[in-house]
């Protein structure tokens, strides 16, 4: 008894000649044909890249804070960063940009010639050779991974060219940038922490010298190096002459009562007397009596002595301010620690031929099959 093969309608209106030519079939040009094509491009045509890593801590001397955890964070009690947290963020953020590109090339790294090498494949390298900043910039990100990581303070670097020695050259010199960068802000923060102190250093110790020196030319005109002292040892002296002048006088009286006045002896004594008169008159002239007495001096020169003072005074608490700026800064100073040196890769890390291929042919085949259901679920709704 014959077996009798039941069709579908579609199958009988499809010639068998036809159906045994599979290469025909939808499925084929949809599913097939683009994952033969990207498998010989992946195994045979694609160039392979490699990738060199390097991570570094941008930190500072103080000591960083407790730690908050994620509901910490979720609460808003994440507190203040960790000192270097800002700093790595912002090198992250300038290893990524066009000023990054241009330090590169002004370190000998010519990214434009390292990507767009002959020998590398059509879909991969830069075109055109010499691109503009903004796609060559836009390649760059591409192929140049920079992660920060809040937990551990750490920032990754990652880097993927055509040529082992390149990828680590380039890993290498933006490491470079990165603590060039890190050193400007030191830079920066030790100049605005600094400038303020030692202007104002600088302003003290100029009064300091002008007053000096108006007081070494008030000392050198009235040849006197300090009018309090001599005016010290001259009221030491006149007093002491108004003590030998009275003696003196005392003993002229007595004389007289005894002797006749024109005794020799009660001479001599007049003599004295009248001697020690001239040296008291004197003696007060010098002190407050004449245009130049140490009485006239002694105001312009207490005055300079005050000024002095008070100058030395501002001079000293400005120094101590800039010292205290000066620690603050080296406490505050940032330093970039390598972590992992970039490394010379010794197997591609892209392509990945076989992970590749079994991606596009799954992804093609779920497509196919949506496309596939949809377009039967349509014929059958017209029907």
């Amino acid at each position: 008894m014959n077996r009798m093969v039941h069709l579908s309608p579609a199958e009988d209106a499809v010639p068998l000649a036809d159906r045994k030519r599979w290469w025909r079939h939808p499925f084929a040009f949809a599913v097939i044909l683009p994952t033969l094509l990207a498998a010989l491009y992946l195994f045979a045509i694609a160039s392979p890249q490699y990738a060199s890593e390097a991570q570094f801590v941008v930190r500072g001397l103080e000591a960083q804070g407790p730690r908050v955890g994620g509901m910490g964070q979720l609460f808003g009690l994440g507190g203040a960063l960790a000192p270097g947290q800002q700093e790595a963020q912002s090198v992250r953020e300038y290893l990524r940009s066009h000023d990054a590109v241009a330090a590169l090339k002004g370190k000998g790294v010519d990214l434009a010639a390292l990507y767009a090498r002959p020998g590398i494949d059509w879909l991969s390298h830069l075109r055109p050779a010499r691109p503009r900043a903004e796609t060559l910039l836009d390649f760059y990100r591409g192929h140049v991974d920079v992660t920060f990581d809040p937990d551990d303070n750490i920032t990754r670097l990652s880097v993927r060219a055509f040529a082992p020695e390149d990828a680590r050259r380039i890993a290498g010199a933006l490491l470079q940038l990165g603590e060039e960068r890190v050193n400007a802000f030191n830079a920066r923060l030790f100049d605005a922490s600094l400038r303020a102190a030692a202007a104002d250093t600088q302003a003290a110790e100029q009064e300091l010298g002008t007053v000096e020196r108006q007081l070494s030319a008030f000392r050198q005109g009235n040849a006197d190096i300090d009018p309090a002292a001599s005016g010290a040892a001259g009221q030491k002296a006149l007093a002491e002459a108004e003590v030998d002048l009275g003696r003196q006088r005392a003993l002229l009286a007595d004389m007289r009562r005894q002797l006749s006045p024109a005794s020799p002896q009660v001479r001599a004594v007049a003599g004295r007397v009248a001697a020690l008169q001239a040296e008291v008159a004197a003696a007060r002239g010098r002190i407050a009596g004449q245009p130049g007495a140490v009485a006239a001096r002694l105001g312009n020169y207490e005055e300079l002595r005050l000024r002095q003072d008070f100058a030395a005074k501002r001079y000293e608490a400005a120094r101590a301010r800039l010292e205290e700026a000066r620690a603050r800064a080296v406490k505050e100073r940032l330093f970039v620690v390598p972590v992992v040196e970039p490394n010379l890769p010794e197997k591609p890390d892209r392509p990945t031929p076989w992970r590749t291929t079994l991606l596009i042919f799954a992804a093609l085949v779920i497509a196919y099959g949506i496309g596939w259901m949809l377009l039967a679920g349509l014929r059958e709704h017209q029907a």
